[in-house]
């Protein structure tokens, strides 16, 4: 079974640059494909270019959750005041106490207050 490499469209994935196996025979993905995979999973992958490498999937969850806490606080600074955020595979839902009347400049001000916190694909508002 052959599965696509993001940075390289429907190309299979190479061993040595995408994955190596490891001595139970399973598939690790190395620090290049993850990046250009373009975000975190925040499960604690042993090559994680976004700080996860070398840490314990309870403690990567805990991190993930820590990074939306503080997320949450910057935009309720800014009068965004979110009654849910989440962060799965590079997309951050969001939903708000009320909504501002421009969509598109609350949905940029949510990417810049995150850009430092969490690697996104996109902002989904609920």
């Amino acid at each position: 079974m052959s599965r696509s490499n993001p940075g390289r469209g429907d190309a299979p994935l190479v061993e040595g640059v995408d994955f190596e196996l490891d001595p139970h025979g399973r598939m690790v993905f190395t620090a290049h494909f993850l990046k250009q995979r373009g975000f975190c999973c925040f499960l604690a992958c042993r090559h994680c270019p976004y700080g996860q490498a070398g840490r314990r999937p309870p403690e990567a969850e805990a991190d993930r959750r820590r990074r939306l806490a503080t997320l949450g606080e910057r935009l309720a600074a800014r009068g965004l005041r979110p009654t849910r955020l989440d962060y799965v595979n590079g997309v951050l839902r969001i939903a708000l106490e009320q909504e501002p009347a421009t969509r598109g400049d609350w949905i940029e001000q949510v990417r810049r207050e995150a850009a430092d916190l969490l690697p996104l694909l996109r902002v989904q508002a609920d």
